[in-house]
């Protein structure tokens, strides 16, 4: 028989899940934004379908996805195999089930290769009441501010400004622009970080701006990426550092590469100019110019053809250079 919990407001219970013959019975209800109640069941996810039964919207659950590294999922790592304090929360999706709260814990499972304990309901949810569910029963580590900005970006992307976002997810309007900010910061640059939760806004804005200035001057982020890769590695696989300065390291390899590149002369566009128009695309006669340099390409031509242009290049040769 099932011990139902009937909740105020939208709390859980501080009871972990400690054994897979309790997550069999327990149950318990959330209130939702909305005053309707759901019902959720406890259910114990083996270890190889906890990557195929669940799944993350980064829209509803908030978190980052591409940050959970061995190295910020370190504190549950170390303990999940031996037990999960707190339980997930998700909602079935079908037949899969949609993480709304600890996707962290999720992420440790699948490393760790472990079962996963998951309140569940299949109660029919909004979006909206997701989210806002989400944000009330968060237990993990609070979101970092890239985090909270592409959950806000996905709002703006929706068609509300920044007022309308600040007053509906009561922040400030600066922490909005902050956290916008910080989440338009190229993908491929936080990547570089083992622990992204270690960046801070003047990091996140230092990250933005060689983004910019790259762009600005034309040059890829990933020319820089590729640049600076080996050094990265090579910085990460030191022994005895500490994570800001591992953070700081990676910075200044960011900041120093992309002034370098930014720095680096534009080289000269090479000028393609046709011969001659055939109706096959792959036949061909063109001039190819870059500064001072120049060459003639021909593909599928007669040995007549270049014949003749041996004959003509031999004697405008000799006319000019014969001297």
């Amino acid at each position: 028989m099932s011990a139902k919990r009937i909740t105020i407001g939208r709390t859980f219970s501080q009871t972990p899940l400690k054994t897979e013959d309790t997550a069999e019975t327990y149950s318990q209800t959330f209130v939702l934004s909305t005053g309707k109640r759901a019902l959720f069941r406890a259910e114990r996810i083996p270890a190889n379908k906890v990557e195929d039964k669940t799944f993350v919207v980064m829209e509803t659950n908030g978190r980052d996805q591409a940050g959970l590294t061995p190295d910020s999922l370190r504190d549950i790592i170390r303990t999940i195999k031996l037990q999960q304090f707190f339980p997930a929360i998700g909602v079935m999706q079908g037949d899969k089930i949609e993480i709304l709260d600890g996707s962290r814990r999720r992420a440790a499972a699948i490393y760790c290769q472990t079962g996963l304990d998951v309140l569940v309901t299949d109660a029919v949810i909004t979006a909206e009441e997701a989210r806002k569910l989400a944000q009330d029963i968060q237990t993990a580590r609070e979101h970092n501010l890239r985090e909270v900005g592409m959950r806000l970006l996905a709002l703006k992307n929706g068609g509300l400004s920044q007022k309308e976002i600040a007053e509906n997810q009561g922040l400030s309007q600066a922490k909005v622009t902050r956290a916008l900010q910080a989440a338009s910061v190229p993908a491929e640059l936080i990547t570089l970080f083992p622990n992204h939760a270690e960046l801070t806004y003047p990091d996140y804005k230092a990250l933005l701006q060689a983004a910019e200035k790259l762009q600005e001057t034309g040059k890829a982020v990933d020319r820089l990426i590729d640049a600076i890769a080996k050094e990265v590695e090579v910085l990460c696989a030191r022994e005895g550092l500490a994570e800001d300065e591992l953070k700081n390291g990676i910075l200044r390899l960011v900041r120093n590469g992309s002034q370098t590149l930014i720095q680096e002369p534009e080289k000269e566009k090479t000028l393609s100019t046709s011969l001659w128009t055939f109706a096959d695309k792959d036949r061909f006669a063109r001039k190819k110019t870059r500064g001072r340099m120049f060459t003639y390409e021909f593909n599928r031509q007669s040995k007549e053809l270049q014949e003749e242009l041996d004959k003509v290049i031999a004697e405008t040769l000799r006319k000019h250079l014969d001297r």
